[in-house]
């Protein structure tokens, strides 16, 4: 359950601000994100998220934390943008911010900062809520913070059926896309179909990405580049890992991964094909609302990725303009419809109010002695 009270030591200190819960909260929430440097789609969704809450009138502060190097921080302050951003995760840094900045709530987005903002919210009365971006996060280590957040965050659905529902505080907000970010362009005729590889290359992805790469070789009219923290094979070009991948993806006609990278890639009009655990193929209208169930992270219903199956499918989207032209259309417009970061945002910005007018309602009480 929410629990978040000041200690009676800590009174004056840094308390939950005042609020009025007279005709709904109805007006901009001053929001503390919690993460940490952890190059991903889920980082990239933070600032993502901090950026459109920010637009939409919020006051936003991301503290990302294992900021180690001048490269790092050169990163974090892409994705930031204008959005004000710090790196020290520390217990006295963030007391004296939360003094200083007032946040009405604090978000804690990843493993390292859930137990931290439930310290927080315990220190200062200021709710806590939780993104948990993955199933491995649903550990014990971890339930002690998951039964103090006032709402828990699940982005797809089969995370939070595994999650439960918890007396009501789980909530499904998929993570968004920025399309102005990631604008649609209609591709010119050419003779080369061009791939492109977006995501990290981790143990459970490395099979897939090595099927991938062999899949390729040799196959004319076929150009793989890998946007990755690591290379793939000597005969695929990589680029490393990209601040800003939507440049690489106007300019490709076929994205591979998982996750956000598949929606930032139909965003952009690519076809899509899902290859992370598992192998789910080419993203159609026909599989796209079960794939979205589990975020496209090629496990649901995925078989073993095979070189074979890979380039059968890149095959058939080489030789079928017509169908790279109708998938990119509906790509488009299925992220438009289920995954704006703009929608996104506003749903967020609706669930911190829910539970800030939750808090008005407990404080009321408390003062009336009821």
């Amino acid at each position: 359950m929410c629990t978040a009270r000041s200690r009676r030591g800590d009174r004056g200190d840094c308390r939950l601000p005042s609020v009025r819960a007279a005709g709904g909260w109805g007006r901009p929430v001053r929001i503390l994100m919690l993460s940490h440097y952890f190059p991903s789609g889920q980082m990239t969704h933070v600032f993502a998220l901090a950026r459109e809450l920010a637009r939409q009138g919020h006051d936003v502060h991301v503290v990302n934390g294992r900021v180690r190097t001048s490269r790092q921080w050169r990163y974090v302050r892409t994705l930031a943008g204008q959005v004000p951003c710090s790196v020290r995760l520390g217990a006295a840094r963030l007391t004296a911010l939360a003094r200083r900045l007032r946040p009405h709530v604090i978000h804690a987005h990843s493993k390292r900062t859930f137990a931290l903002g439930a310290w927080l919210s315990r220190r200062t009365g200021i709710p806590l809520i939780i993104t948990c971006h993955a199933r491995t996060l649903i550990r014990p280590e971890y339930e002690p913070a998951f039964a103090q957040a006032c709402r828990i965050i699940c982005p797809w659905e089969t995370l939070a059926a595994e999650m439960g529902p918890r007396g009501g505080r789980t909530r499904v907000i998929p993570n968004g896309i920025d399309l102005e970010q990631f604008p649609f362009r209609e591709r010119p005729p050419r003779a080369t179909l061009r791939v492109l590889y977006l995501g990290r290359v981790d143990q459970l992805r490395r099979a897939g990405v090595e099927a991938l790469c062999r899949a390729v070789l040799g196959l004319p009219g076929v150009e793989l580049v890998l946007a990755s923290d690591r290379p793939g094979a000597p005969w695929v070009q990589h680029v490393g890992w990209l601040a800003n991948p939507a440049p690489w993806l106007a300019d490709s006609d076929v994205v591979v991964g998982t996750g956000r990278a598949v929606l930032e890639g139909l965003a952009t009009g690519c076809a899509a094909l899902v290859l992370g655990e598992g192998w789910n193929g080419l993203l159609t209208p026909a599989n796209a609302a079960s794939l979205a169930r589990d975020n496209f992270i090629g496990r649901a219903g995925a078989v073993r990725p095979t070189p074979d199956a890979i380039r059968h499918a890149l095959v058939q989207l080489q030789q079928d303009a017509g169908l790279r032209r109708s998938l990119a259309v509906w790509g488009r417009r299925f992220v438009e419809e289920r995954f704006d970061i703009r929608q996104v945002a506003a749903q967020t910005a609706g669930l911190y109010a829910e539970v800030l007018e939750e808090a008005c309602i407990r404080r009321r009480q408390r003062h009336s002695g009821g």
